[in-house]
């Protein structure tokens, strides 16, 4: 080998060493980026284009004074009053709650769940408590002040705006709502919520079940829900639950669990049933709907052994609880008696069983929220009930729920 050509080959030899100490070198500092799988890079690029977007909620309400020795033993009570004289005062309850929330229309106005904010709000009021406050977070920024602008505790819906509309982030664009109707069972989904005050915590599953009917906790009204395995613990109420191009197919609202731990039944939602609801949130206030006071279970979700097992009839509404002093309770429907436990879900049983209302054959419970909705309050319904084989027509004058007694009841 001449010499030129001993140099040339030198300096190859030299640059592949470089080269290849450099791509070593790289990856062990980690300046190169890991390389995803398209799914991976889908579900990091749907948060990095929404997270902006995406509030934690902070309420807190100062309450009544507490006597810190009021639950004590008289024995222990009486020892303590001796020995720390005036050093036992009387101290103020905090109530604090926390959910999620994200940015909905150009006005930077937040949309949440109505249970999220339900303890700071007057009674049938959007006007917050005295005592009560109400905060905002974005992601990494401080929390800022907020208010409500309309809720619909039916549906339990609400939007917030801030108190100061110029410190709404430049980065926290409305996100965009799709068509829940096109959602499809067994789709990617993603979640973007606050659990346990962990901000801007994200978690990843499928759409598990749509149209899954169940009673809103906090109105007793049906909802079809659309039913998911993305974690959704306390603290996520509110927030979005998202598909693969970021736009929001439902609400994360609650989960299925005996204990209130989250085991893999979270409950959204649906996207259509918001934006059915958008403006009349927009133009403010709370949203009323006279309403029968009842939570019912349609006979067609229950399992075939526990239909037979209790001779139910082949349709109608099981009405499992029935709400003190609403009207239904004051035309004398009567709530489920005991439960079965099936499937890990206990199902009602023994209370009065809707078989139509104003005539119409119920088959699931959107049928008599559709008769009720379109009246209002004062107006009549006439239900034909069967309890233990018999027969009955109850008529039921409607009326608007007091919200402070809903919430009270929608408590476990």
């Amino acid at each position: 080998m001449t010499s030129a050509k001993r140099q040339i080959f030198t300096v190859l030899l030299a640059c592949v060493l470089l080269m290849t100490t450099g791509a070593a070198f790289a990856a062990y500092t980690g300046d190169q980026s890991p390389v995803l799988e398209p799914d991976e890079a889908n579900t990091v690029q749907v948060v990095k284009q929404t997270k902006a977007s995406v509030v934690a909620i902070s309420i807190r309400v100062q309450g009544k004074a507490v006597n810190p020795l009021k639950n004590m033993p008289p024995a222990m009570r009486q020892f303590f009053q001796q020995f720390m004289g005036g050093q036992m005062q009387m101290r103020k309850r905090t109530e604090r709650a926390a959910g999620s929330g994200f940015v909905i229309n150009e006005n930077g106005e937040i949309l949440t769940d109505y249970h999220v904010v339900a303890s700071a709000l007057k009674n049938d009021s959007v006007e917050l408590k005295n005592s009560a406050k109400l905060s905002v977070q974005f992601n990494g920024g401080k929390k800022l002040p907020a208010t409500v602008v309309g809720v619909d505790q039916s549906y339990d819906l609400a939007l917030l705006k801030l108190k100061n509309p110029e410190q709404l982030p430049a980065t926290a664009q409305p996100l965009e709502l799709a068509n829940s109707d096109e959602v499809k069972v067994g789709q990617k989904v993603i979640a973007i919520g606050n659990p346990f005050l962990l901000q801007s915590t994200v978690t990843q599953g499928i759409v598990s079940a749509i149209n899954r009917e169940q009673a809103a906790k906090v109105s007793g009204v049906p909802i079809e829900y659309i039913q998911t395995d993305a974690a959704i613990n306390p603290g996520s109420s509110g927030g979005p639950l998202l598909n693969s191009q970021g736009e929001v197919i439902g609400v994360s609202d609650e989960i299925l669990a005996p204990h209130g731990g989250f085991i893999g039944v979270g409950l959204a939602i649906p996207s259509n049933l918001v934006r059915d609801n958008l403006a009349k949130l927009e133009k403010g206030g709370v949203l009323k709907k006279a309403m029968i006071g009842i939570a019912i279970v349609a006979l067609s979700d229950y399992p075939e052994d526990i239909r037979q097992q209790l001779h139910l009839p082949d349709h109608g509404l099981m009405i499992a609880r029935v709400k003190d002093g609403s009207p239904g309770d004051k035309a004398g429907l009567h709530g489920a008696q005991f439960t079965i436990d099936e499937g890990g879900r206990p199902w009602p049983a023994g209370g009065d069983i809707i078989l139509k209302a104003d005539g119409k054959t119920l088959q699931s419970g959107r049928d008599i929220q559709d008769i009720v909705f379109e009246k209002t309050a004062g107006t009549e319904i006439r239900l034909l009930v069967e309890n233990k084989g018999e027969k009955r027509h109850v008529t039921v004058t409607l009326q608007v729920l007091d919200s402070d007694r809903m919430r009270q009841e929608s408590e476990p």
